[in-house]
């Protein structure tokens, strides 16, 4: 059972519903137009019918515990909004973007949130800004006690991805 956090157009949760054929999946967002985006992509991809769609804050929606969380949620700091590009600062919604004042500030909420939906062995998976990640590790490790962490790094060779995996270490 897999939960994807902030699933906006649902790219994620329908990709590994297509390659994970025995998973079950929900995709969390807080913008119903988002969710109705993913829910359009699921038909389309023939996996609706083991993908639940659920408006909510983060985990808050999800009725069961899960064995992965994945979250690919807004981190870039506040300030830095209006220096993004035009394409990207006036044209994506600022709730896609704001990742509080360090960027941090819904993965921490998560992580927290997590504790209660995650079953014991389970693992988190976060994308994160590469210049977030030993605040992003320690922030995980001081909610994860005893929990092994691993970064893995994106195409371009850059630290992209925050791996939790909860019960080891």
């Amino acid at each position: 059972v897999i939960a994807d956090v902030g699933t906006g157009s649902g790219a994620v949760t329908v990709s590994l519903a297509v390659n994970l054929p025995g998973a079950r999946l929900y995709g969390t967002d807080v913008s119903e137009t988002a969710l109705e985006v993913a829910k359009d992509n699921a038909r389309r991809h023939g996996v609706a019918d083991r993908i639940r769609f659920l408006y909510g804050d983060l985990l808050a929606p999800v009725p069961e515990t899960v064995d992965l969380v994945v979250a690919n949620l807004p981190y870039i700091k506040s300030a830095v909004i209006p220096t993004l590009e035009p394409e990207i600062s006036q044209f994506e919604p600022r709730e896609a973007l704001d990742g509080g004042a360090d960027g941090l500030e819904l993965i921490r909420r998560l992580l927290h949130q997590a504790e209660n939906h995650l079953r014991p062995q389970g693992a988190i998976l976060l994308e994160l800004d590469p210049e977030q990640m030993d605040a992003a590790t320690e922030a995980a490790r001081s909610v994860y006690v005893g929990s092994s962490t691993t970064r893995t790094k994106d195409l371009a060779g850059h630290e992209r991805t925050l791996v939790i995996k909860v019960g080891e270490g």
